[in-house]
């Protein structure tokens, strides 16, 4: 396929994408940098706006993404360390809602609530548990380093060599 298939008409995931999601938690740290004025930022899936007071936050490679802070603060607690630029570590909690997320083998979009966002053949789609309409993508390599899929009943983990 070389257009990126839409996968969320009319705001609902395809019931074959759906069928194909899996819990998953965040499990490393962002750093996040409060807005004193509007702005734009290019993100890994297209360029996003954020208002005065909505976070910017720094993932573990240098990727930047808006945030509500009412949505930082939901998924992750403020530390007191900062590093030399002012950016403030939050880490993720511990009894936060996980998400759903299932890797995509296509080029693909999505309308979030902000925006329409594209990902890359082997990118993760990820959804809110607790809003089905809340979706949003997370680069492969970025998904592996700081996300865990807990594991199921039947699967056991690799033994370390």
């Amino acid at each position: 396929m070389n257009v990126a298939e839409l996968l969320n008409p009319e705001g609902q995931l395809l019931p074959e994408i759906v069928g194909r999601l899996r819990e998953a938690r965040k499990t490393k740290p962002i750093w996040g940098k409060r807005a004193e004025v509007a702005g734009e930022v290019e993100t890994l899936e297209g360029r996003l706006q954020f208002q005065p007071g909505d976070y910017l936050c720094r993932g573990i490679v240098g990727e930047l993404w808006p945030q509500k802070e009412s949505k930082l603060l939901e998924k992750y607690v403020a530390s007191e360390q900062f590093d030399a630029d002012g950016w403030q570590r939050f880490d993720p909690k511990t009894d936060s809602q996980p998400v759903e997320a299932t890797q995509i083998d296509q080029p693909f979009r999505v309308l979030a609530h902000w925006g329409e966002l594209t990902g890359k053949s082997g990118d993760y789609l990820v959804r809110s548990k607790t809003d089905p309409t809340d979706v949003w993508i997370v680069d492969e390599t970025i998904f592996d380093a700081t996300y865990e899929f807990p594991l199921n009943e039947n699967e056991h983990p690799t033994p370390s060599r």
